[in-house]
């Protein structure tokens, strides 16, 4: 009877402690158990289990600073880099203007140049952005990785509508947004798995390609809803190059989208595919960065506190960093 309450107490001392160490700790400490079994030595073995459930797991004091430390971090990679993000696609169109404006009596297709020239300052701009990702990732909590590289997008986005545009902009952006970010979570979690496993030039790739797909699918959904006259609209068949006609005012020769559909693609779509662009960047660069710091490196620590020994060798769970 005594070594069933012995176990029973040892099981939930384990449940106490984080799921990766729980087989060790029971393998060592049901050693521990039936030693003092065989000695005939109850009263022992039911103290020694009581306290090992009793005790509290072992666990670091954390300084005040690195408290802030941590604080800061988290804040750099939900506020300031998606205030860094909107400011470069800010800066990317002020480059864009500046070029273009010289230009106007020079060159007589300077117009055609306008979202070529924006689209590649956007791009310098996301390039950026995927190594402020690396820098500022944070490791260790993936699903928390997540939401921090993608909600902040989708809130500067539709906060920017309402502030500078109206509440119709944002009901017919928002649901691009919020497609276009669930899917980059989506995405996400593969190219997570593929960084820890080491393969990152294929998670690069795969989010990248990944980002593209859904980056399409989110600008068809504005253009679909918007109230526009069926000889004007571009044609279903032409939604897949929608994106690509946004960043690039052009129809590549097709029969849709051209002259008039082509302009009302991007007055509908707006700035939406240069912030996928940037915001997608930062998210892969913080993920692939982060997954592979989320490798375990094991540490050893102390058994926990209060709990009693027989002398043998202190327990020494591995804990991660």
């Amino acid at each position: 009877m005594s070594q069933r309450i012995a176990r029973a107490l040892l099981t939930v001392a384990v449940r106490r402690w984080p799921a990766h160490l729980r087989e060790e700790l029971h393998h060592e400490w049901s050693a521990e158990l039936h030693v003092l079994a065989e000695e005939r030595r109850h009263a022992r073995m039911l103290r020694y289990a009581a306290s090992l459930a009793i005790a509290r797991p072992a666990r670091r004091s954390v300084p005040v600073g690195t408290l802030l430390t941590g604080a800061w971090r988290v804040a750099r990679l939900v506020l300031v880099a998606p205030l860094i993000a909107m400011a470069l696609l800010v800066a990317s169109f002020v480059a864009m203007n500046l070029i273009i404006g010289p230009l106007e009596y020079v060159l007589p297709f300077e117009m055609d140049l306008q979202l070529p020239l924006a689209t590649l300052f956007t791009l310098g701009a996301a390039v950026l952005l995927a190594r402020l990702g690396r820098r500022w990732t944070a490791a260790g909590a993936p699903t928390m990785l997540l939401f921090a590289v993608t909600v902040p997008g989708f809130a500067f986005g539709v906060l920017a509508h309402a502030v500078f545009s109206s509440t119709d902009k944002v009901m017919r952006h928002a649901p691009a947004y919020a497609v276009f970010f669930l899917g980059l979570g989506a995405v996400l979690v593969a190219v997570a798995r593929l960084a820890r496993a080491g393969r990152g030039r294929a998670a690069w790739w795969t989010g990248i390609l990944g980002a593209i797909f859904i980056a399409d699918i989110a600008v068809m959904l504005p253009v679909l809803n918007a109230n526009v006259s069926p000889e004007e609209a571009p044609h279903l068949a032409s939604a897949p190059v929608w994106l690509f006609t946004a960043l690039t005012d052009s129809g590549f020769g097709l029969p849709s989208p051209t002259g008039m559909q082509i302009f009302i693609i991007g007055d509908i779509v707006e700035l939406d595919p240069f912030l996928y662009l940037v915001f997608a960047a930062l998210a892969l660069g913080a993920v692939t960065a982060g997954s592979r710091q989320a490798v375990p490196a094991d540490r050893e620590v102390a058994a926990p506190a209060g709990a009693e020994t027989n002398g043998s060798p202190s327990i020494t769970p591995r804990w991660p960093k």
